[in-house]
C-alpha cells in the first residue's frame, strides 16, 4: 500500500512539474513596439472612452486587464480587447504595427 501511494505522489509532482514548464515555453517574445502600440490603444480609451460617471459598465475593468495582458507578453489578446472597446465608442483606431507577433 505504501509503495502505490508514493508512486502515485511522484506521478503527481511529475505532472505538476510538466504542466508548469509547458505553461511558459508558448509565451511570445517581449516587444517594444506592440507594448507601445496597446499602450497608446489604452491611452486612447482613458482619455475619451472612459466616461467618469458611468461606474458599473465593466469597460474601465477589460481595458485594464487588456493592458495587463499586454505587459506580460499577451500582446493579441490585448490588442483585439481595446480594439473592441475602442470601436464601442466609435473611436478610431490606429493601424497596428508592422513587426510581427511570432512565439518563441
Amino acid at each position: 500500500m505504501t509503495g502505490r501511494f508514493r508512486v502515485s505522489g511522484c506521478l503527481l509532482a511529475m505532472a505538476l512539474i510538466c504542466a508548469a514548464s509547458v505553461g511558459q515555453a508558448a509565451s511570445p517574445e517581449p516587444s517594444p513596439q506592440w507594448l507601445a502600440y496597446c499602450t497608446k490603444l489604452y491611452g486612447l480609451w482613458y482619455r475619451y472612452g472612459n466616461h467618469p460617471t458611468f461606474h458599473h459598465t465593466g469597460q474601465r475593468a477589460r481595458a485594464e486587464l487588456a493592458l495587463y495582458r499586454c505587459q506580460n507578453g499577451e500582446y493579441q489578446t490585448g490588442v483585439d480587447e481595446l480594439d473592441v472597446l475602442l470601436a464601442r465608442n466609435l473611436l478610431a483606431i490606429p493601424p497596428e504595427p508592422r513587426i510581427a507577433l511570432t512565439p518563441r
